[in-house]
């Protein structure tokens, strides 16, 4: 029922792709977007007349309950609309309102998700729904757009995300990824509330705390009482911007400090805490700056820059960002993805990501890897390539706001992605400037040039 097994592997294997796009989401420059308001609860009307976007393309009608193979083919949908038409992705004030809302309120899938399906038939229908939030996130958080949608969906996520969370607490043989799961819906709720202090104009708080109140009851179970103190403190600083005092109430109330955790967050308490403390200290090193990149020499008027212990380089006009993400695949499997990034908003942005997981997909080849980004990314005019030895693809991606140049590398165990992306008015300016950061890339150990 949720997604067909020939497609559960190919969605295990680009997890870590999804987990890159949010990452230059999140890097990518926020600015201020128009004023926002409460959206209204997610039971939907009927729809009326189709919208030109569902006259458009084939979704799921927006009056009846979507099964998850419905979430998927949204996914595609969107991913396509990203391409051709992006101005058409649904708002919940416009013609496919009441569409939306049947999205967010995850109809069907809670029954769905009790009866009998394995761990990887929900974590795919759990990845579609991610790659839906990480549109509105694009949106929201480097466009300063579609902001009470991305707190609809987030809500969503965060919904199916305790749903899958309560499933592998059943299974002790998937206890890690229990307990990474947990430590990132914890993390992700407090941060999306937390910013809405930040980016007010764009995530009103509000209607920040107007949709996560329905939601509350279903995720605090998961939280440590230290993670729900933070977000009694955000609650605090909320009730000082306009926020309805019995929707504040609400939130307090379901993150209280004497609530019951679920049995499996009480039993593995010890774990789950050393868990989050390294995690966030990985995050707290990466935000202070403590992995270096390595300079390796000079190149022209700028610089080669390595990775620190992995020996992958490319050409920076100034010294990139270095981060290290360390997480367990789908299927049981660790994973290390390793990044080079420079956002320059306005200007040339650029990244290489190297991703190895420590044993590969049985019967997938490098190759497999590669064409399946290339695939999910949608790139246009791809043709094959080779850099000192290691085969990939090249080709074009182009949004409504941005025109990026992409290669996909298979080197050794891992799968590396260089991305040099430019504002679409200013694509065909820096068009040299793409090419040469991604013809940089070395997949090899560091050494001047």
């Amino acid at each position: 029922m949720f997604a067909s097994p020939s497609l559960v592997p190919r969605l295990r294997s680009l997890a870590a792709v999804r987990g890159l796009a949010l990452l230059l989401v999140l890097l990518a420059a926020c600015r201020r977007g128009g004023e926002t308001t409460a959206p209204t609860g997610p039971e939907a009307p009927p729809a009326g007349p189709a919208s030109e976007l569902r006259r458009t393309y084939d979704l799921p009608a927006g009056d009846v309950s979507w099964s998850p193979e419905d979430y998927q083919k949204v996914r595609d949908v969107f991913v396509r609309l990203e391409r051709e038409r992006p101005g058409l992705l649904p708002r919940l004030d416009g013609p496919d309102g009441a569409w939306l809302r049947r999205l967010v309120a995850l109809d069907g899938v809670d029954a769905a998700a009790q009866r009998t399906h394995g761990h990887d038939e929900l974590t795919a229908l759990h990845l579609a729904v991610a790659d839906i939030l990480q549109l509105y996130a694009g949106r929201a958080l480097a466009g300063g757009d579609h902001g009470r949608e991305y707190l609809a969906v987030a809500a969503a996520f965060f919904k199916l995300s305790a749903v899958r969370i309560d499933r592998l607490a059943a299974d002790d043989t998937r206890r890690s990824t229990f307990v990474e799961a947990r430590f990132y819906l914890a993390r992700s709720v407090h941060d999306v509330l937390a910013s809405s202090l930040s980016l007010p104009d764009t995530i009103d708080p509000a209607v920040a705390v107007a949709t996560f109140v329905p939601i509350a009851d279903v995720v605090a179970p998961w939280f440590l009482p230290e993670e729900r103190d933070r977000i009694l403190d955000l609650a605090d600083r909320l009730a000082a911007v306009d926020v309805a005092a019995a929707d504040l109430a609400a939130l307090r109330t379901a993150f209280a400090p004497d609530r019951e955790p679920h049995a499996r967050v009480d039993a593995l308490a010890e774990a789950l805490r050393e868990h989050a403390e390294q995690q966030e200290a990985v995050l707290a090193a990466v935000a202070a700056g403590a992995l270096q990149p390595v300079e390796v020499g000079r190149e022209g008027a700028q610089v080669r820059w390595a990775f620190p212990d992995a020996g992958f380089s490319a050409v920076f006009p100034r010294r990139p960002n270095a981060q290290r993400q360390n997480f367990t695949t789908a299927d049981g499997v660790a994973m290390t993805t390793r990044m080079l990034a420079l956002k320059q908003p306005g200007d040339a942005s650029r990244l290489v990501t190297c991703s190895a997981r420590a044993k590969p997909i049985p019967g997938r080849t490098p190759a497999d890897e590669v064409r399946g980004i290339a695939d999910t990314m949608h790139l246009q005019a791809v043709r094959a390539i080779e850099v000192e030895g290691a085969a990939g693809l090249e080709g074009t991606l182009t949004t409504g706001t941005a025109h990026g140049l992409v290669r996909v590398v298979a080197v050794g165990d891992a799968t590396c992605v260089v991305v040099g992306e430019a504002p679409s008015a200013r694509a065909r300016e820096l068009a040299d400037e793409l090419r040469r950061f991604v013809d940089s890339f070395r997949p090899g150990p560091a050494r001047g040039r």
